[in-house]
């Protein structure tokens, strides 16, 4: 039986830094964001009213989108004992995405709502494999 290499927590981690440390420009974050499948569901406030081409926004949601990628991709690739640490540091990363998300003000300055009040759900759209009868 073959045995499976498994990848170092430390190695993985830092080829994750190096990713979300170079992002590439505003316009290419837009296009890779547009195929990860994110879908926007406002659930109260006016989104109509607000810039979902911030800077600030796109970034974070780009981090985000490259973060469940590659936990998809590197998770299984690890030992058990790294996988732990790996699901520590992951959780502490994407909790810091979502505070960063909650912070950004993203209402048009030329536009502004009768409330402030804003709450909106963010997910990426899964597709489903067909079965082949």
């Amino acid at each position: 039986m073959e045995k499976k290499e498994t990848k170092d927590v430390m190695e993985v981690l830092s080829n994750l830094r190096d990713i979300i440390d170079h992002k590439p420009s505003t316009l290419k974050m837009y296009e890779e964001i547009q195929m990860m499948k994110f879908k926007i569901r406002p659930l109260q406030g006016d989104v109509l009213a607000i810039n979902l081409n911030n800077e600030r926004f796109l970034e974070t949601l780009w981090s985000l989108g490259k973060l469940d990628e590659f936990f998809q991709r590197e998770y299984g690739k690890m030992s058990k004992k790294d996988q732990e640490i790996f699901i520590r540091y992951f959780d502490n990363f994407y909790k810091n995405l979502q505070q960063e998300l909650n912070k950004i003000k993203l209402y048009n300055k030329k536009n502004p709502p009768r409330t402030s009040i804003l709450e909106m759900e963010i997910f990426k759209e899964k597709l489903l494999k067909k079965k082949v009868n």
